[in-house]
């Protein structure tokens, strides 16, 4: 079983990544109840931190409470999908806009995109899913508004959530990673509002059929 270990960070933000972490991993399960007894005895996890820990947890809808009853793991579900991508549709091609107007180097789209391509077959689902992620928080970081890398942070949590149980498929991997260069290419030429939101509505519909079939 792997171990999950205890940092030099604050106890309630070790207690939620080990927390979160059992989740990625599959340890703990959509639905599954967590109390304050399984915290300690399966993580090492007092409990105040735990407590604490599950409020940071609910605020990024990794778990819900049902009062007098118990915590659980907060399934995914096709509301969280839609509101997810109906968010990303709305800010990332302004952020696309706003970038193809200022002067700022495309350099780490490139590297990830490129590291992307060259280990397409060697990540794991939840590697590659990461990579990708990390294209998109690097858009968002060429602005340099911090209120708009905050609003990633906050979809990102839940890319990663959704990320768990839908996970690429190998052919949509290799569009992925066309669809990244393409849209490098257009940002340094000025049109890549469409190239964006196709992206984006390509891997919803890439989410959702994977989805429904769990």
């Amino acid at each position: 079983m792997k171990l999950y270990a205890m940092s030099t960070k604050p106890l309630k933000v070790q207690a939620m990544e080990i927390l979160r972490d059992a989740i990625i991993d599959g340890v703990l399960k959509d639905g599954d109840m967590i109390t304050e007894k399984i915290a300690k005895e399966r993580f090492g996890i007092s409990r105040t931190p735990f407590r604490e820990a599950v409020q940071i947890l609910e605020a990024n809808n990794w778990l819900y409470t049902i009062p007098y009853t118990g915590t659980y793991v907060k399934p995914i579900t096709m509301e969280d999908i839609d509101e997810v991508f109906e968010m990303r549709m709305i800010v990332e091609p302004a952020i696309v806009k706003h970038l193809q107007n200022q002067k700022v180097s495309f350099e780490k789209l490139y590297a990830l995109t490129h590291h992307m391509e060259e280990h397409i077959g060697e990540m794991s689902d939840i590697e590659f899913m990461s990579e990708d992620r990390e294209y998109h928080a690097e858009l968002y970081r060429l602005t340099n508004n911090k209120r708009l890398i905050s609003t990633y942070d906050e979809i990102s949590e839940m890319m990663l959530r959704i990320g768990i149980h839908v996970l690429f498929k190998q052919d949509r991997r290799l569009e992925v990673v066309e669809e990244h260069w393409a849209i490098i290419r257009a940002l340094e030429q000025g049109n890549g509002e469409e190239l964006l939101v196709s992206h984006l509505k390509k891997t919803k519909q890439s989410f959702i059929e994977v989805y429904q079939s769990i």
